[in-house]
């Protein structure tokens, strides 16, 4: 006997539940983690810079190569003052290696000479940055101008005191600015000029 309940109210299927609807409701779930996402990253930049970033915005970029330049420019100007009589060949080679152009081999010329005027004089020399900054900067060349101090003792100034002027018994301190001039080869920056600016 098929009796039906008078009463029974057939329901239209889910919406829901039809294929359409269950992509729709995928695409609304994967916006919604991309909207997440996105929320979050804003968040860490606001926070941690732009730094965290998996790519390089033109302005830090251009920061790189400031500071690249900067650096190379110190490196330079340390290398060249550096004197030791006792063991001179790792400090030409350094200044060799971090020039170019015409300094490159105007300091290769002299480098001989620098060796025979130390060792006779028992020179030692170093030098301390104080300050640097760029004047310009190009794709190609830059100017750096890096103020340092030096500290030399041979065998001319075992009789000096100390004094204001120099905090060291028998040594010569000096304070130079240099103009360094840079030039970007395959090997990044390199010094292709030195001179000394008053």
């Amino acid at each position: 006997m098929n009796t039906k309940n008078p009463l029974e109210v057939k329901l239209p299927a889910n919406p829901l539940r039809s294929p359409l609807a269950s992509r729709l409701g995928r695409v609304n779930t994967i916006l919604a983690a991309a909207v997440v996402i996105l929320v979050v990253l804003a968040a860490v930049v606001f926070v941690a810079g732009a730094r965290v970033l998996p790519w390089t915005t033109p302005a830090e970029a251009a920061a790189a190569d400031y500071d690249d330049a900067k650096s190379v420019a110190e490196e330079g100007v340390i290398a060249f003052l550096d004197v030791d009589y006792r063991d001179m060949d790792p400090r030409i080679q350094a200044v060799k290696e971090i020039s170019t152009g015409t300094f490159g081999k105007e300091y290769g010329a002299i480098a001989e000479q620098i060796r025979q005027a130390a060792i006779p004089a028992q020179t030692v020399s170093k030098g301390k940055v104080k300050e640097v900054g760029i004047r310009a900067i190009s794709e190609k060349k830059a100017v750096v101008l890096v103020a340092v101090d030096s500290i030399v003792t041979s065998s001319q100034t075992g009789e000096l005191k100390k004094s204001e002027a120099c905090p060291y018994e028998g040594a010569k301190c000096s304070k130079y600015r240099f103009k360094v001039s840079l030039s970007m080869t395959k090997d990044g920056w390199r010094m292709s000029d030195l001179a000394g600016v008053n």
